[in-house]
């Protein structure tokens, strides 16, 4: 599977209830690609208006997802897709550290979302950084 069959496969259609096939999930995401495996972790935080989900489940379903991903910055994004289940936002400024700290693994455009939907951008530098930071992954060979 490509990780775009896997992004829509999973778009707005993950297996919240059923523990086992979504654990199913993330291991196939896990092996399809990094960014796939971010796409796995925005999924459990980016619910969408349709279901409900204890929060207990995805963050149990986030731990899991760490356990699997082997990534330099799967810890700090499971941080912000943590936040975003508790319903709380980070600050701007340490989002933006984070991007920047993502900007190095060229591709991560799941993990870079998660960061950006985890703060509240009402200045709009996050939204700028974001875009920065797709500029220059778009122009690499």
């Amino acid at each position: 599977m490509t990780e775009a069959e896997f992004a829509d496969l999973i778009d707005c259609n993950w297996p919240y209830h059923d523990i086992s096939l979504s654990r199913e999930l993330i291991e196939s995401a896990v092996r399809i690609s990094p960014n796939a495996a971010f796409l796995a972790l925005s999924e459990l935080c980016h619910l969408p208006a349709s279901a409900a989900v204890e929060p207990a489940i995805l963050l149990a379903l986030v731990d899991f997802w760490l356990s699997e991903v082997d990534h330099p910055v799967a810890s700090l994004t499971a941080e912000c897709a943590i936040s975003l289940v508790e319903r709380k936002r980070l600050p701007v400024p340490e989002i933006l550290t984070k991007m920047g700290y993502v900007s190095g693994y060229p591709g991560l455009l799941a993990a870079l979302s998660i960061l950006y939907f985890s703060c509240d951008d009402v200045d709009g530098l996050a939204d700028a950084r974001l875009n920065e930071i797709r500029a220059v992954w778009e122009r690499l060979p």
